[in-house]
């Protein structure tokens, strides 16, 4: 008998970007919905529908596995078969699945059966000898709702043998965690025991995909707060029904809040990485748990440095780099000798291998994350279909001296203490820490970025933009956008909508009520491609106030985009 254990459900500092949360429910599009408690250590996820790998055509099982496999060919191999782990909680019991018996509702089973052209071999005398290879603990095969293969709780069960009448038994397969990775070797033997046949069926459970910005946007959400009412109502105009606010006290939903997915055929698990920063937010993404959608954490409560936020955690469009094809993109995050997030989390991202992260240095900044200076966005027209975005000083000082010195910029004489063009101008000091900022941190990063991912100069956009040192930051970091960080934006690319970016109004005009006075409105339009829509925003009193801008004040769910066990597995070769 199975042992089945009993699941446990479930910096900002203030420089970070900071607030706090209850939450409007709401459902991303296409599949994905909303989520519970998280989990630690890495293991979680889920998925709707089900797939498998050789089969007969014999629709559901008793636990509603929905059999989707391919029949394959006589005196072919019998195929892969692929999964999501069982980490999500379809019957609402509080327990992830895996630690469940099958239930009808259970729908990240997956079903083997031996196809019609294997069974038309097996005659009368014959049995049909199953064996588990691999790490059993990690995966079950289920038979009429008793445990036939794998994990029992005590070493696992290596084998099963079919008779000649049961060799048309349907299985349940279920797998633990992301990765999980087994062969399952069946042996048809004829009369006396003789070995007719030997096959290997490789199974192997999905990896966790972090989104990028070129997957289409199934929902946005924000929260609100008293001074983000007119950058929401941009957000609301724009996207309709499919953006969401959220009623809680914490604005930073990006810090918060990283979407995943784990797919597998007709399946697909939603994870929401929830970061150990653990503010009022925290509890909405918790309570996003749903069939199909699973709140996961790594890494251990009460020792979140600003890094943890996932500000600092993006992932590059699809690309080909040093002759190898990463058709999910790379993930990348600020990390160096003395910054950098939980090792808890990033151990398991580089173990998901398929989009082999990269750490750059953001311990220069105050808040230290990664979409303060660099961003990706889809471009039909560039070279590798994408464009880098990357913070420039020197763009920016060659709009500022072109301009009248003396004119006036209210918003920045009220935060920063600058009342004119001329006082940015001629701030020497000011002048001599920007270029310090892009020849000592941002130009080792764009270097790094070219080498690996064999970018040029064709394929990055520099963005107008300043710095001013922060006094009151920790450990040495200084560095925080002084021109509101036009680079820190949000992608909402819906289906079947032109994309759309949503950007800090940068405010650098006299008259803030018209943007089509504002140089720096007029340089970023010049520098886009041309199939995006711009809304530039006021996030100035509730983000930029505060170290932060519209993409930390923003998240978005986004539909998978291509299938890593057709497109990936070259990255997953053992």
């Amino acid at each position: 008998m199975i042992a089945l254990l009993t699941a446990a459900c479930g910096d900002d500092s203030a420089d970070d970007d900071s607030a706090t949360a209850t939450s409007e429910a709401s459902t991303a599009a296409s599949g994905t919905a909303t989520t519970s408690a998280a989990t630690t250590s890495g293991s979680g996820s889920t998925s709707s529908g089900s797939a498998s790998v050789t089969t007969s055509g014999s629709g559901e099982s008793d636990s509603g596995a929905t059999d989707t496999t391919t029949t394959g060919e006589p005196d072919g191999a019998l195929e892969p078969l692929f999964g999501v782990p069982n980490h999500d909680d379809d019957d609402g019991n509080g327990n992830r699945d895996w630690f469940d018996y099958p239930f009808a509702g259970d729908n990240d089973l997956h079903v083997f059966v031996l196809p019609e052209w294997y069974l038309s071999a097996v005659g009368p005398d014959h049995t049909v000898e199953l064996s588990l290879s691999g790490d059993l603990s990690q995966l079950r095969f289920w038979l009429d709702g008793q445990l036939a293969l794998g994990d029992d709780g005590e070493g696992g069960q290596p084998s099963y043998t079919l008779s000649a009448a049961d060799a048309a038994s349907a299985f349940d397969v279920e797998f633990a965690d992301f990765l999980t990775r087994a062969t399952l070797t069946v042996r048809r033997l004829g009369p006396g025991g003789v070995e007719e046949r030997v096959d290997e069926v490789p199974l192997l459970a999905a990896p966790m995909l972090l989104n990028h910005h070129s997957q289409t946007a199934e929902r946005v959400w924000a929260v609100q707060a008293n001074n983000n009412g007119a950058m929401l109502a941009a957000f609301q105009q724009a996207l309709g029904d499919k953006f969401t606010v959220i009623n809680v006290n914490d604005v930073w939903v990006q810090d918060e809040l990283e979407w995943a997915t784990a797919t597998a055929p007709g399946q697909r698990l939603s994870v929401a990485v929830d970061s150990i920063r653990n503010r009022p937010l925290d509890a909405f993404v918790k309570g996003l748990r749903a069939p199909d959608v699973e709140p996961m954490t790594w890494g251990v409560s009460g020792t979140k440095t600003s890094h943890d936020s996932f500000g600092n955690l993006e992932t590059t469009p699809p690309l080909t780099a040093g002759g190898v094809d990463y058709p999910f993109g790379r993930i990348y995050y600020g990390r160096d000798q003395s910054c950098g997030p939980t090792y808890a989390l990033t151990d398991h991202l580089d173990a998901q291998r398929v989009q082999a992260p990269i750490a750059i240095d953001t311990c220069w900044l105050c808040v230290g994350h990664v979409d303060e200076f660099t961003a990706f966005i889809a471009d039909e027209a560039a070279p590798k279909g994408f464009r880098l975005l990357v913070a420039d000083v020197d763009a920016a000082y060659k709009i500022i001296d072109a301009l009248p010195q003396s004119t006036q910029l209210p918003r920045y004489n009220n935060l920063h203490g600058y009342a004119s063009v001329g006082a940015i101008a001629d701030d020497a000091g000011l002048r001599a820490y920007n270029k310090d900022v892009q020849s000592d941190e941002i130009e080792p990063v764009v270097a790094l970025f070219k080498a690996q991912l064999d970018l040029t100069d064709a394929d990055i956009i520099r963005i107008p933009s300043l710095f001013e040192k922060i006094n009151n930051c920790t450990g040495g970091k200084s560095a925080a956008a002084l021109i509101p960080g036009m680079i820190n934006l949000t992608v909402a690319n819906l289906a079947g909508e032109p994309p759309r970016l949503f950007i800090p109004d940068p405010f650098f005009r006299a008259n803030n009520g018209d943007q089509s006075g504002d140089p720096l409105i007029a340089a970023f339009r010049a520098l886009m491609p041309e199939e995006y829509e711009l809304y530039f925003v006021d996030d100035w009193q509730t983000y930029h106030a505060n170290l932060g801008e519209v993409h930390c004040g923003t998240n978005v769910s986004r539909t998978p985009a291509a299938d890593w066990w057709t497109d990936a597995l070259h990255l997953l070769e053992e």
